[in-house]
Formats: C-alpha cells, structure tokens, sequence
C-alpha cells in the first residue's frame, strides 16, 4: 500500500487523469483494483519482449562462455536474471507520483504515455569480474556497429535484425568520472526495442553488472531507493556510507581482475604485473 507522501499524489493520477472509458467507480478502493488491472494488462507485452530478448542474447553469451580460456573454463561467467521481469503496477503508480512534482499542472507521466518509464520491462546480465562486463558489453554493442557488421556471428546478426539499440551502446555507469556521478549506481545499462513494435516503444533495459555491484544495489534498494520512492526520508549519512560502500566494492572488483590476470598462465596476461 502506498505510505502517505505519496498517496495523494496516486490518487490525483488515478482519480483525475486515468482515461476512464465507463462509469468511474465511487470508492477509491475500487478505482485503484481497476487501475491496478489496467497495468498489468498494458505491460504485459514487455514480459513477452524481453523473453525474445533473453532468447537473442543467450547464445552470444553462451559462445563467449565456451570462448573462454581453459584454465577458466567452468567458473561463473553471466546469468540471466529475469525474476523481476515486469516491474509492478503500484511501482509504475509510484513512479508518476515522484516525476510529477507541481501537481497544478498534468503529470509528465500519465497512463497515455507509460512507454516514456524506460524499466518496465528488464532483466540483467550479472558477472563474476569486470572484464566480463566489458567482454560481453562488447559483444552486444558490436552488430550496431556498422563497421564490425560483416564478422559478426549469426546470433549477433539475428539480434541486430529483430532489436534496435537505443544510441546503439550501453550507457557507462561503472567508469564515469567522480564529479558526474549521481549515485552508488554502477553498471553498463540500455534499452532495446523489438523492430516488429517500434511503433509501440516497448523498450527493455538491460543491465550488466558484476555480482559485488549486484549485492551493493539490493541493500541499497532497500535501504535508501524504497525509503525515498515512499517518500520517506533518507538521512544523509546513510547516503554517504552507501555511496562510500560503493566505491569500495569497486575497488574490490578492480583488484579481483588484477588478480585474475596476474594468475593466468603468461601466455593470457594482458601487461599485468604479477
């Protein structure tokens, strides 16, 4: 249920701005269950997109797994999770409430333009290292490309056929310099949409991300996101130390991948120094 900073504001978009096609229900309990059915019957497109999605970019990751080298063979190297695939519709509620901040004029989000919400539908690539994720980034990034177009193998092709890519890259969320970062945030993030429903906008973000960037993210869901999504104050120190945890999981990821390297055999080593 939605905590009281943002309740009016829900109740404003669903009272007031929900497209009505019939009578409009007297109790607001009744409103909200409608419009509750209403998104989940309008997202749940984008579950179908990103399994088609998950479908393209599985054997691309699948042959850079069987690419690696042998002395790395059978350690973790991606998995695809998808279990919050849709995001729910007391999030996307949620969500308009935040981005509509003078209530004296219409929401920039209102339920005729939902695909402008770029996470409604997504799942994420999580790695063991780093270098996994600029491997795979790569490899993703490479059939909208035009200039690497004629070697790339046939599932790159086929998702270059069916998806487009928004900027064609990933936005770069690990390696972005100090003064411009917003947040503890770290990943490489875009949105692809399915050339069949361009028209739509039925965009999927996908994230790639290591599993300590992972483990960062789902405390800090919890403990700073929620709070200020509820519209509950988040003290400031804890925003620091999350902020400050965050770059020491970074540095533990960098230095994961020095060792890496410095452990290959010297015929793998990339100029790192044991």
């Amino acid at each position: 249920m939605f905590l009281a900073p943002v309740l009016e504001k829900v109740q404003g978009l669903v009272t007031h701005h929900f497209p009505w096609d019939g009578p409009k229900p007297a109790a607001w309990e009744a409103q909200l269950a409608h419009v509750r059915r209403w998104l989940t019957q309008e997202t749940v497109i984008y579950r179908a997109v990103a399994t088609a999605l998950i479908a393209r970019m599985d054997p691309i990751l699948a042959n850079l797994q069987q690419q690696l080298p042998p002395h790395e063979q059978g350690r973790l190297f991606y998995r695809l999770d998808d279990r919050h695939v849709l995001k729910t519709p007391d999030s996307i509620l949620e969500k308009m409430a935040r981005r509509w901040v003078d209530t004296r004029h219409p929401p920039p989000i209102s339920f005729s333009n939902l695909d402008e919400l770029s996470d409604l539908g997504r799942f994420r690539i999580v790695t063991n290292f780093l270098s996994d994720v600029e491997l795979i980034c790569g490899h993703l990034e490479a059939p909208y490309d035009a200039t690497k177009r004629e070697a790339l193998s046939p599932p790159q092709q086929l998702l270059w056929r069916e998806f487009s890519l928004q900027g064609n890259r990933f936005e770069d969320l690990i390696s972005i310099e100090p003064r411009s970062r917003k947040s503890g945030e770290r990943c490489r993030k875009a949105q692809f949409t399915p050339k069949a429903f361009a028209h739509r906008g039925c965009r999927v973000e996908v994230q790639i991300l290591t599993v300590l960037q992972e483990a960062w993210d789902k405390k800090d869901h919890v403990l700073i996101y929620e709070r200020r999504r509820a519209g509950l104050r988040v003290d400031e120190r804890h925003e620091q130390l999350s902020y400050s945890l965050s770059e020491q999981l970074y540095l533990a990821d960098y230095l994961f991948d020095q060792l890496k390297q410095a452990s290959a055999p010297p015929e793998a080593r990339d100029g790192v120094i044991p």
